[in-house]
């Protein structure tokens, strides 16, 4: 039921301005008042330039609460907004999960489209390659052939135009067929091979995609456009599968055309390639098992190598349909036992992969190598393994053939061996010496982790047995053993595991659990045998801490040789003191609180608290716990809109150039306010991140550089304006362009590890390199930190993100800030120039406060100390973690 007359009252007074924020950022209190009253709850308002529900933008910006609330409230989940967008839309495009899992379970519908493009969320979920929410929609029975309307792509073609390998086989897995075409006819392998995304390829290929298929515009095959853009890997894979080498387009161009035309000579013997036509009596003899006519035929002084226009000779096709006889023939009349087919497949290859045993025998006696590899890197050893045929396996090991001899992807023998549960074949591999350890390329996965995840636990235990590693991380996810078996109930395996000692506390880079997983899953045997080993765990815990405890400083100091440990520990120190990204957007919603009582005790809406203590990370180098240090202060921009005055051309601002902030007398509380007048300007110049050239290349998260894109479009909540500062010598001269709103918003989108990371080159700044305690050096200044610290985010691909590469990512962006202050070391360099500015292209970052009579000399000395303390840097980090107060202390102060 709705709320009383005082109620709704109170919800009417509530403004667009003011739910659209609770909508952001989660403010339950105002959205619960603002949805008392019946008319609100499916109503539409005006945000940039359209009309959105605050659902949208709960669901746009991952905001599970709010949504929940608008889900209970039996708001309208399917509500489109002016173009058409439902809230499923906005979640599926910013890969919220979680959100698209509520939506759904409130019987959104996941076919909805919109009304401008038809593109229904698993096509645009597919397009932003969120895995997760496309299984989401997948599992709720989503249209996986849906087309958007204008260009007719399906999810399918979109993900492999984008380069998203795990979406794709997601797909296709769904079924999703693989020879739809959009609108030009080009399909989802065509788009693949033009852009050159092998694995996509070959994900393509191995689901039976149409390798002939012409696109309409052209007649361009994806052979055709593989050898235009030189995609040699692609040309070979397209070669193996029969593809049709001379389909030409519209035009009269084939393959080997383009591949002269665009200057790509190592396709010409590939595209060139011919054997002679097959078909003759030896080849067809051979193939049939004739083993008389073959003899005649041999006598008659036929070519025993002779080989069709695919490569193979009479030898390999007598091994692959098992024919002895005729193979003993041809071996007997020198036939080269060693002849590879186009895709480099030998006769032993062949009866390997068929389980030919007496042929690969006979061959191995022929001398025939054992080692040698097809195409994609696959061994005899390795396709017998494969298929199981264990005669054959121990054939070839008792003929040396190389046990750990990997194929292209880094897969073994024993890794596929375990992979389709062929246990006698894996201990034959293991009594051979096979690497248990070895692992495949793409996902760093083990054959513990492959044998764990078909549930093989004869296989899991004989690994274990071999000393294979227990606690090994897959690369893509970080799961172990442990918690695959958990996350599919294998409570047999997760015994092994776990009497084997696997580490119950390993989490995925999600942060997930094997106990999280089994619970989620409702693993109930799983639960209970790792609840069992974590009683276990605390009781050696217990045990241990007595006398063997101690402080952070020397735990620290100890690891300081190992980056690996000294990250665990900077990160775990820094953690307990606060700086996760939960307690930075409670400071944040903190100073959003501060910025609205000023404004309503001033009486001005163009009041905007900025800096470091509205961007959440760095006002307090200790700890994050809502105090702002007492060398640290506030800043309030004040961007009323008045009238300039004009003399000669130049705007007169009245200030002071070299310092725009002037603080507030007349109280000694800490931390101080100071004002910074600013006067707007009518739109953004030009930022640079934002230009597409940046964005091809940036790792910044899409919504957050869609969030920038607002901020630059609105000039309500982030007003573009100038201040009263100038580069050095320029003071009277110029106004500078300030970018606080669009680093406000940077900083405020930081993970924990990245917050973490500008945390602690803050620390270096302020408290090693410029401290009169430390190096006493000026002019290097916080926002030189924050310019490094968004050239990280843009820089550093997602994976890199985790918390044992923190004392890297820390040396890294010291190096860095090293070379660009090396790079502007020039005797031209009066003004002390240091850095190109992050956000305006044709700006600089200068030093602080020096003279320019000074400015080479200090930034000479600036690159030294870098270098320093880059040298010093574990020992330093040991310092910093010493001086972090954790949570609990900072409280009982």
């Amino acid at each position: 039921p709705f709320g009383n007359a005082e109620q709704l009252h109170r919800s009417a007074l509530i403004s667009d301005r003011e739910v659209l924020l609770a909508a952001k950022t989660g403010d339950v209190e105002v959205i619960c008042r603002y949805l008392q009253s019946a008319q609100n709850i499916n109503r539409q308002i005006l945000w940039n330039g359209q009309t959105i529900s605050p659902l949208h933008l709960a669901s746009m910006v991952g905001n599970i609460s709010i949504v929940e609330i608008f889900i209970r409230q039996q708001v309208d989940v399917d509500i489109q907004s002016g173009s058409g967008i439902s809230p499923l839309h906005f979640a599926s495009e910013a890969g919220h999960q979680k959100i698209v899992e509520l939506l759904v379970k409130a019987q959104a519908d996941v076919n909805i489209k919109d009304e401008i493009y038809c593109s229904a969320p698993l096509w645009v979920a597919a397009q932003n390659g969120h895995l997760s929410v496309v299984k989401e929609l997948i599992k709720s029975f989503a249209n996986v052939d849906s087309q958007e309307q204008k260009t007719g792509c399906s999810p399918l073609y979109s993900s492999s135009q984008n380069g998203h390998l795990h979406v794709v086989n997601a797909l296709i897995k769904a079924k999703a067929d693989v020879n739809l075409e959009r609108c030009s006819g080009a399909s989802p392998l065509y788009i693949a091979c033009e852009n050159g995304y092998y694995q996509i390829v070959k994900s393509l290929i191995n689901a039976r995609a149409n390798t002939n298929l012409q696109e309409s515009v052209n007649g361009s095959t994806p052979l055709y456009i593989a050898a235009q853009n030189g995609h040699h890997q692609i040309v070979d894979l397209l070669i193996n599968s029969k593809v049709e080498v001379n389909l030409q387009t519209k035009r009269g161009f084939s393959p080997l055309c383009i591949a002269a035309q665009k200057g790509h000579p190592k396709l010409f013997p590939r595209l060139s390639r011919r054997k002679q036509i097959g078909g003759s009596p030896l080849l067809i003899a051979s193939q049939n098992g004739h083993h008389k006519v073959v003899a005649l035929l041999i006598n008659a002084k036929a070519d025993v190598n002779l080989q069709q226009v695919t490569g193979e000779s009479p030898l390999f096709l007598a091994a692959q349909n098992g024919h002895l006889q005729v193979t003993l023939e041809l071996i007997k009349a020198q036939s080269d036992v060693n002849l590879q087919s186009v895709d480099g497949c030998t006769p032993i290859f062949i009866a390997s992969r068929q389980g030919h045993l007496r042929i690969v025998d006979s061959l191995i006696d022929a001398q025939a190598d054992v080692n040698l590899q097809e195409v994609r890197g696959f061994s005899s050893l390795y396709v017998s393994a494969e298929n199981g045929h264990l005669e054959v396996v121990n054939s070839l090991i008792k003929a040396q053939a190389d046990v750990n001899l990997q194929e292209n992807d880094g897969y073994t023998p024993l890794y596929v061996a375990s992979q389709n549960g062929h246990d006698q074949v894996v201990k034959s591999l293991i009594r051979a010496n096979a690497n248990v350890n070895l692992l495949e390329k793409a996902n760093g996965s083990s054959p513990l982790h492959i044998a764990t995840q078909g549930g093989h636990l004869g296989i899991v235990n004989t690994l274990i047995r071999a000393g294979a590693e227990i606690n090994i991380q897959e690369k893509v996810e970080g799961s172990t053993p442990l918690y695959i078996a958990s996350q599919n109930g294998y409570h047999q395996i997760v015994d092994s595991l776990l009497k084997a000692r696997a580490d119950i506390k390993i989490q995925t880079y999600n942060g997930f659990s094997p106990l999280h997983v089994a619970s989620k899953n409702n693993h109930q045997r799983v639960v209970d045998l790792l609840l069992k080993a974590q009683s276990e765990v605390n009781k050696e815990m217990v045990r241990d801490e007595q006398g063997q405890r101690c402080g952070v400083h020397e735990l620290a100091f100890s690891a300081a040789s190992s980056d690996q440990t000294l990250s665990q520990n900077l990160h775990s120190a820094l953690t307990e003191s606060g700086f996760v990204e939960s307690r930075a957007k409670l400071q944040m919603a903190a100073a959003d609180v501060l910025q609205d009582v000023l404004r309503k005790r001033l009486n001005n809406d163009d009041i905007f608290v900025v800096g470091s203590f509205s961007e959440g990370w760095g006002n307090n180098l200790q700890c994050l716990d809502g105090r702002t240090d007492i060398q640290s202060d506030i800043d309030c921009d004040d961007a009323t809109i008045v009238k300039q005055a004009y003399k000669n051309g130049h705007i007169n601002a009245p200030g002071f150039a070299s310092n725009p902030a002037l603080p507030s007398y007349g109280t000694a509380l800490r931390p101080a306010l100071d004002q910074v007048d600013a006067a707007r300007l009518c739109c953004y110049p030009t930022i640079a991140p934002l230009q597409q050239q940046r964005i091809s290349k940036s790792h910044i998260p899409k919504l957050v550089l869609s969030s920038l894109q607002d901020d630059v479009s609105s000039n309500y909540f982030s007003p573009c304006h100038v201040v009263n500062a100038a580069s050095p010598g320029q003071g009277g001269y110029e106004l500078r362009v300030s970018t606080s709103f669009l680093e406000k918003r940077m900083l405020r989108s930081l993970t924990t590890l990245q917050g973490q990371l500008f945390v602690t080159l803050k620390y270096l700044v302020k408290k090693v390199i410029c401290h009169t305690d430390g190096f006493n050096l000026q002019g290097v200044k916080p926002y030189h930190v924050k310019t490094i610290t968004f050239r990280m985010v843009e820089e550093t691909p997602p994976e890199q993100w985790k918390p044992d590469n923190l004392v890297i990512l820390v040396r890294r962006a010291l190096q860095m800030l090293h070379d660009s202050a090396e790079s502007n070391c020039k005797p031209d360099n009066a003004h002390g120039r240091i850095m190109e500015h992050f956000f305006l292209s044709d700006t600089a970052l200068y030093l602080k406060g020096v003279n320019r009579n000074e400015s080479e000399q200090i930034l000479s000395r600036i690159v030294s100390t870098l270098k320093a303390v880059i040298e010093e840097l574990p020992q330093l980090l040991v310092q910093f973690i010493g001086s972090l107060t954790p949570i609990n202390e900072s409280v009982d102060e």
